[in-house]
C-alpha cells in the first residue's frame, strides 16, 4: 500500500498535461472506474457499465486523430486527472463540442490540476469549434467555481438530469463562445 499522500509531496510533484493515446488506456480505465465509483452524480454514465469494458474497448474509445481528444494530468508519470472533448457530430451542430469526463483523484483537487485540465480543453476546443459545453451538477461548487472563473456562462439547468438509485441531480448547463 502506498504512503498516504502529503500537501507537501503532492505540491512538490511536477504536473503534465498532454493528450491520451490508446496506449494510456489501462491508466484511464483505472482513473475513469474510480470516479465513476466515488462521484457517480458526476457522469452520465455508470460504473455498472464501465467496469465489464474490455481494455481493447476502452483503448479503441480513445481518439488518436482528429479534434476529439482526452487529456490526461500525470504527476511525475501517473495520470492523476482526466477531460474529454468531443465535436458534436451531425453536420449542423459541428461548430459546436462538448466538454466531458472531468475528474481529479480527490487527494490532487484543490492543487488547479482541474484547472489546468480545463483549460487545455478550451485552448483545443478554440482551435476545432465556435462554442464548448459543459454540464456540472449543482452541487459541485468546486467544479463550478473553475468553470466560471474560465469564462463559461450558464444557460440553464436540467432537472434530475443524473439518477445515482432514488437521488436525482440537477446539472447547470453551460457555453463558452469563441
Amino acid at each position: 500500500m502506498a504512503p498516504p499522500f502529503s500537501r507537501q509531496s503532492l505540491m512538490s510533484s511536477t504536473i503534465s498535461i498532454r493528450p491520451l493515446d490508446p496506449s494510456d488506456a489501462q491508466a484511464f480505465q483505472r482513473l475513469r472506474l474510480e470516479g465513476l465509483e466515488n462521484s457517480p452524480e458526476a457522469f452520465a454514465s455508470s460504473y455498472e457499465e464501465e467496469v465489464s469494458l474490455s481494455i481493447e474497448t476502452v483503448s479503441a474509445r480513445i481518439p488518436s486523430s482528429g479534434p476529439n481528444a482526452i487529456f490526461g494530468a500525470f504527476a511525475d508519470g501517473v495520470l492523476v486527472g482526466v477531460a474529454g472533448f468531443a465535436v458534436h457530430d451531425r453536420m449542423k451542430a459541428r461548430h459546436k463540442g462538448v466538454m466531458w469526463g472531468v475528474y481529479v483523484k480527490p487527494e490532487w483537487r484543490g492543487q488547479k490540476v482541474g484547472q489546468a485540465l480545463v483549460r487545455q480543453v478550451i485552448d483545443h476546443a478554440a482551435r476545432h469549434v465556435i462554442v464548448l459545453e459543459a454540464a456540472v451538477t449543482l452541487t459541485n461548487e468546486g467544479a463550478r467555481r473553475t468553470y466560471h472563473g474560465l469564462g463559461f456562462n450558464p444557460y440553464g439547468i436540467e432537472r434530475k438530469a443524473i439518477r445515482v438509485g432514488d437521488a436525482f441531480y440537477d446539472e447547470e448547463l453551460l457555453f463558452l463562445e469563441f
